[in-house]
């Protein structure tokens, strides 16, 4: 999968690609459920385009959104209840808990999305059968302050840059407003992170049976890592840092008080739409003598609830927002780079500078990329709150480095033990 500006020149027209699913039925008795989680310009243009579709079609959508953490509390107490909403936007990290509990419909009859390669599927299959449509590709990204960069004689990142650089680089933002500005946000308390600093080692998360990936020794290095940091006065102290708590708006760099902060490639658009000076995206830094650790993601998934009374309609809906023109344009790249090799052509032509960053982002990445890892188990979900729940312990010195990483591996292998 190589999205590069040559890549995008494609014979096929997106308004076939969309008709080889039949013509949307007047549908005036239905009413169907869609639910996302996202930030203020996801959720603008996801109504715009359901509203869209509900005009075209006649079926109405209630539309719902609510941020990272509420929505999986909130979607699991649904699906227990046997009320989950018909049209379910799906992480990689959750699709295989939920896709072998039975709560999903397999998708493969309903949508055979024949625009989309292979591997753009195989990131929503789960024991053979699809149950997410690839909504966009993404990868792991450092977001970067170009103005406050320039400032210290850094124009672009190097890909190729390691941690002894982000350390350099950081010792000079620190200068600009000494003990009220940093150079980035406290990783150490970040699953996505940790999981890039393991892959750039060989090393993932999970085994393929779903166990344990790293070692005691793992987190206490990466732990370390970021202490030395703090101590060295390259990001928060932890009272600043336990305050992220992973919306957009209250990331340090938005909030004026970073110069860098670490994200998903696709979320450059949200990132920007909150922030006045302009952004750039570039890869993690690298550990020396591994490799880029970056790998090619779904950034979300539609999923429909196995328990949707209008299979055909939800899958029609899916299918309108991955393939039908007026859909693509209305999404644009939010949610990351179209796998429909027609909806990439349409968009070429459409996106902005911001835009284009993205797509070229995702193209060098592919370049670049490790093989995507085993899928995380189920309990895998409880990981990412154990890791900032820890890390802000080691942090405020209430643990020591050596502890805290005993503790947090101790807790993992019990939540998957119990899974």
């Amino acid at each position: 999968m190589n999205h590069s500006r040559r890549t995008f020149v494609s014979g096929a027209g997106l308004a076939v690609v969309a008709g080889l699913i039949p013509s949307l039925p007047f549908a005036q008795n239905l009413r169907l459920r869609a639910y996302w989680w996202g930030n203020p310009d996801r959720d603008k243009r996801t109504k715009a385009m359901l509203e869209a579709y509900s005009k075209k079609s006649g079926t109405q959508i209630a539309a719902e959104s609510l941020g990272w953490n509420d929505y999986w509390t909130k979607l699991a107490t649904q699906t227990a209840g046997g009320n989950a909403p018909d049209l379910i936007q799906m992480d990689y990290r959750y699709l295989f808990e939920y896709a072998r509990r039975g709560t999903l419909l397999p998708l493969d009859k309903l949508l055979p999305l024949p625009d989309f390669s292979p591997q753009e599927k195989d990131g929503g299959k789960v024991d053979g059968k699809l149950y997410g449509i690839n909504l966009g590709s993404n990868s792991k990204s450092l977001v970067y302050d170009t103005a406050v960069l320039a400032k210290v004689g850094v124009n672009t990142i190097d890909p190729n840059w390691n941690w002894d650089d982000f350390a350099r680089i950081g010792a000079e933002i620190i200068k600009i407003n000494p003990g009220k500005f940093w150079a980035s946000g406290d990783n150490s308390r970040q699953e996505t992170g940790f999981e890039q600093w393991l892959q750039a080692q060989g090393k993932n998360l999970y085994t393929p049976e779903g166990k344990v990936g790293f070692t005691r020794d793992d987190v206490a290095a990466w732990f370390d890592l970021w202490d030395k940091y703090r101590k060295a006065g390259l990001i928060p102290a932890p009272d600043v840092a336990a305050s992220n708590n992973g919306k957009i708006e209250e990331n340090e760099l938005t909030r004026g008080l970073a110069a860098m902060h670490f994200i998903h490639s696709n979320q450059i658009v949200a990132y920007q739409a909150l922030n006045k000076s302009k952004l750039a995206i570039a890869p993690f830094p690298r550990t020396k003598g591994g490799t880029s650790g970056h790998y090619i993601k779904p950034s979300q998934m539609m999923s429909v609830s196995a328990k949707t009374k209008a299979p055909e309609e939800a899958a029609k809906i899916v299918n309108y927002m991955v393939t039908d023109p007026e859909a693509v344009k209305i999404l644009g790249i939010e949610r990351g780079v179209p796998c429909s090799a027609a909806a990439r052509t349409l968009l070429l032509s459409e996106v902005d500078a911001l835009g284009k960053m993205q797509l070229d982002y995702v193209a060098m990445m592919t370049k670049l990329a490790i093989a995507l890892p085993p899928p995380p188990p189920k309990g895998a979900g409880e990981v990412e709150n154990l890791l900032r729940r820890v890390g802000d312990t080691v942090a405020f010195g209430k643990l020591s480095i050596k502890d805290g990483a005993q503790q947090f591996h101790s807790e993992v292998e019990s939540i998957l033990a119990r899974a």
